[in-house]
C-alpha cells in the first residue's frame, strides 16, 4: 500500500471525477519510478496513517482494492467536498478575500502596493472573451489540471482560434475557467501549511456553532519551474536562508502579513475541505514592474498563484532539510530515457 501514496496524476484525476481514470502513462511512470518519495512523509510525526499525495475517486478505489480500512478513507460526499475545494475556482475566491484583509491591515505600511494579483472566474465564453480583452495578455486556466497541463496564455487582446476551442472543451468539460493577467515573473515561491479538521470553538444550536481549523504554518518553498509551467526544482535549505533569497526581491515584511492572513482565511469555514487532515500548499511569485522607472525595476509579491489542497514538493523540500539539516541544496525531478529519478545534490 506505501507504493500507492505517490500519486502525482491527482490533479487530474479530480479533473476526471471518475474512480476508473485511467492516468497518462508518464504520470504513472512517475508514480511508479518515486514511490519511495511516499517515505518521506509517511513516517512524520504529524501525518494521518494514511495520507496520499492527493485524494480524488481513483485513489481511493486503488487504496480499496489494496486493503485500506474504510474508515480511513474518505466518503464520497468527502470527496465531493474535497474536489470543489481543489478547484481553481475556490483560489479565485480566495486570493479576493487576502487581497481585501490584506488592504486592512494596519502593518503594511509603505509595502501595501507592493502586493499585486488578480484573477477571475467565468463560465461563458463570451465571458473569458471580456476578460482577455481587458488584461490583453492572459493566462487561462482550466478548473483542475496539474505540472503545466490546463493552462493556456493568451496574448494580443483577442483570442485566436486554438484557444477559443480550448476555452470551448474546458467549458464544456469542467464548466469554468480561471483568468489572470500575465505578470513578469522572476521567482517562484510558496507557502506550506499544515492543516488539521474543522472543529467547534463554541457550544449552542448546531446552526451557530463557530468551526474552526488549526493551521500551523511549516515553512516556505523557494522553487523553480519552466516556461511551460512544469516543476524544475527546489531550494533546500534553511528558512533563514529562504527568506534571504526572496529578500532580494522583496522585504520580508509584507509575507510575513501574507502568511499571518493566510493562516487566519485557511482556518474559518468553507476555505478548506472540512474533514481534510494534511499539507496545503499556497503558490506565489515575484514579480517585476520596470514601468516606473527605465533604470530601475520594483518588485512585488503576488500572494496566490495556486491553492494546492494536497501535498507538495515544496512541502517535501521543508522535511528533506529537516531530516539532513545541512547547507543549501537543490532537489530535482529528473526524467530519462522516459524514466524517472529524484536527485538532491
Amino acid at each position: 500500500m506505501q507504493t500507492l501514496l505517490f500519486n502525482p496524476w491527482n490533479d487530474l484525476a479530480l479533473a476526471a471525477n471518475d474512480p476508473h481514470y485511467t492516468p497518462p502513462a508518464s504520470a504513472r511512470q512517475m508514480a511508479s519510478d518515486l514511490a519511495d518519495l511516499s517515505r518521506l512523509w509517511s513516517p512524520h510525526g504529524k501525518c494521518p496513517s494514511l495520507l496520499p499525495w492527493g485524494w480524488s475517486p481513483l485513489q481511493v478505489r486503488l487504496l480499496r482494492e489494496a486493503g485500506a480500512p474504510a474508515e480511513q478513507l474518505p466518503t464520497a460526499e468527502q470527496l465531493e467536498e474535497y474536489r470543489a475545494c481543489s478547484s481553481r475556482q475556490r483560489a479565485v475566491g480566495l486570493l479576493a478575500a487576502l487581497r481585501k484583509a490584506l488592504a486592512a491591515r494596519t502593518d503594511c505600511g509603505m509595502f501595501r502596493d507592493r502586493i499585486v494579483g488578480e484573477s477571475v472566474w467565468w463560465t461563458t465564453e463570451e465571458e473569458v472573451r471580456e476578460a482577455h480583452a481587458r488584461y490583453g495578455e492572459s493566462m487561462l486556466k482550466a478548473p483542475w489540471s496539474g505540472s503545466g497541463r490546463g493552462v493556456h496564455p493568451a496574448h494580443d487582446g483577442v483570442l485566436d482560434k486554438k484557444t477559443e476551442a480550448w476555452v470551448r472543451r474546458t467549458l464544456a468539460r469542467q464548466g469554468g475557467i480561471e483568468a489572470e493577467p500575465i505578470y513578469n515573473k522572476v521567482q517562484d515561491l510558496a507557502m506550506e501549511f499544515w492543516v488539521e479538521p474543522l472543529m467547534p470553538v463554541a457550544d449552542g444550536p448546531l446552526e451557530q456553532v463557530l468551526r474552526r481549523r488549526q493551521v500551523r504554518y511549516e515553512g516556505l518553498s523557494v522553487f523553480a519551474t519552466t516556461d511551460g509551467g512544469v516543476y524544475d526544482g527546489n531550494l533546500v535549505a534553511s528558512e533563514e536562508e529562504k527568506e534571504a533569497r526572496v529578500a532580494h526581491y522583496i522585504p520580508m515584511s509584507p509575507l510575513h502579513a501574507v502568511r499571518e492572513t493566510l493562516q487566519e482565511l485557511l482556518a474559518v469555514e468553507g476555505s478548506l475541505a472540512s474533514w481534510y487532515r494534511g499539507p496545503v500548499g499556497i503558490d506565489m511569485m515575484i514579480v517585476e514592474d520596470s514601468s516606473f522607472d527605465s533604470c530601475h525595476s520594483l518588485f512585488s509579491v503576488h500572494p496566490l498563484v495556486e491553492l494546492n489542497h494536497r501535498m507538495t514538493m515544496g512541502w517535501l523540500a521543508c522535511l528533506l532539510f529537516r531530516g539532513e539539516p545541512q547547507g543549501c541544496r537543490r532537489f530535482r525531478i529528473v526524467r530519462e530515457a522516459g524514466r524517472y529519478r529524484y536527485e538532491l545534490s
